[in-house]
């Protein structure tokens, strides 16, 4: 079944983009290195879109606008979570949610799949969890320390009571889960009668309001200094474009290939270890161990 290896080179591609994103917004404000890398992932799935020379259909602008509804939504929420210290909480949270809800409406929807893939699918979504919680302390990990503005190195997370940032961390978990959740859905469920435009929709709508963003606050640093995150918006394309073409080849199936593109902080903790040295958590470590069990019985199913 092609669905399940696209769905994986999205996995892929999503951890690397998700990596590269971190390390760019160490060094720069977190809101234009997104905006950057938002513009050259639009650019480039248009001209994918336009060099298909398929129809841009009233089902792909309608898909893409859900898709790219959600996809903002999940982000902002993520952002906010993450913000509030409250990460070990609001990103493993949102993880789950976006692999599970999938599955939940699939499988109202009438869709079984097979016993091992089923297996597979359960085992999912705790590996996922334990990869995205880990243990790592604040700042440690890769897309965690841009939420701290670089020009204001004092400046920290938002004090909050424990029970306080806990309570709002399950809040935007799982807002910013429903929001990823939308955004699987929506582009699985476009169709490939419009060729790539559904995800090109998404995309450009994404674009207009992270920039939308930016104007509004003004972050410090320029676009020119950010100019180096258009990697970050080449690896997410990618990693789109390979989701939209595995939802076609499964047939909008919402179990399977929503849930192994799920498991993207999977490699985005295999580079962090990899290249900049990061120990992972033994919960980690038997995350990354399930994630990869996961993948092989949702193939062999």
């Amino acid at each position: 079944m092609l669905a399940i290896p696209l769905a994986l080179a999205s996995a892929v591609l999503y951890g690397v983009s998700d990596f590269l994103s971190g390390v760019q917004s160490r060094r720069r404000h977190f809101l234009i290195v997104g905006a950057v890398a938002q513009t050259f992932s639009a650019a480039g799935l248009t001209l994918v879109a336009l060099a298909q020379r398929q129809p841009l259909t009233h089902d792909a602008l309608l898909w893409g606008a859900v898709a790219a509804t959600g996809h903002c939504s999940g982000t902002l929420m993520l952002t906010r979570g993450l913000a509030s210290g409250s990460m070990h909480v609001a990103g493993p949270l949102s993880a789950v949610c976006a692999a599970g809800l999938p599955v939940v409406l699939g499988v109202a929807l009438g869709e079984r799949p097979s016993l091992l893939a089923g297996i597979g699918i359960l085992l999912a979504l705790p590996a996922v969890w334990a990869v995205a919680a880990g243990e790592s302390d604040p700042g440690s990990a890769p897309g965690e320390t841009h939420l701290v503005e670089p020009d204001r190195p004092d400046q920290g997370r938002t004090p909050t009571a424990p029970a306080t940032a806990g309570r709002a961390g399950v809040r935007d978990g799982l807002l910013a889960g429903v929001g990823f959740a939308v955004f699987f859905i929506a582009l699985a469920q476009a169709g490939p009668g419009s060729g790539s435009w559904p995800v090109a929709v998404c995309q450009l709508a994404s674009l207009v309001a992270m920039w939308a963003i930016v104007a509004r606050k003004r972050p410090a640093g320029s676009v020119r200094e950010a100019l180096p995150a258009w990697v970050v918006g080449v690896t997410g394309c990618l990693g789109s474009l390979t989701y939209f073409l595995a939802g076609n080849a499964g047939g909008g199936q919402l179990t399977v290939v929503p849930v192994v593109a799920s498991l993207y902080p999977a490699f985005t903790v295999l580079l962090a270890m990899g290249l900049l040295g990061e120990r992972a958590s033994r919960d980690q470590v038997a995350g990354l161990v399930a994630c990869a069990v996961a993948v092989a019985l949702i193939a062999a199913g």
